[in-house]
């Protein structure tokens, strides 16, 4: 097992995104409080549990957009007004100091 030099934010959806995204008419499931769903976000060395909010101020509007594009490809359906007041009535952060590494072999970057 290693360690990996990063601090985790974990991205989790609250009552607004949920009813946001089950107000769609589609074929996909309804999400709810008790679904699992969250993005987590391994964020660069110069921020860290003490000061990740500087980071999550600065990059907020592209965590934002990468969730509603989860649920909704087509922008002109998303909320309009898109501010980091907006983002934490929609998601809670948890933030983790230690990322532990279970996995066999090297880490391989892919771009998204």
């Amino acid at each position: 097992m290693k360690t990996i030099n990063r601090t985790i934010l974990t991205i989790i959806p609250k009552k607004p995104y949920i009813e946001w995204a089950n107000s769609f008419e589609d074929d996909g499931p309804e999400l709810d409080l008790e679904t699992k769903h969250s993005l987590s976000i391994l964020i660069p060395d110069k921020y860290d549990e003490f000061n990740y909010e500087r980071f999550l101020k600065e990059n907020y509007a592209i965590i934002f957009e990468e969730e509603l594009t989860a649920w909704m490809a087509d922008p002109d359906l998303w909320p309009k007004n898109r501010t980091y007041k907006k983002f934490t009535e929609w998601f809670d952060v948890w933030v983790s100091d230690a990322v532990l590494d279970f996995g066999q072999g090297a880490i391989v970057h892919e771009p998204f």
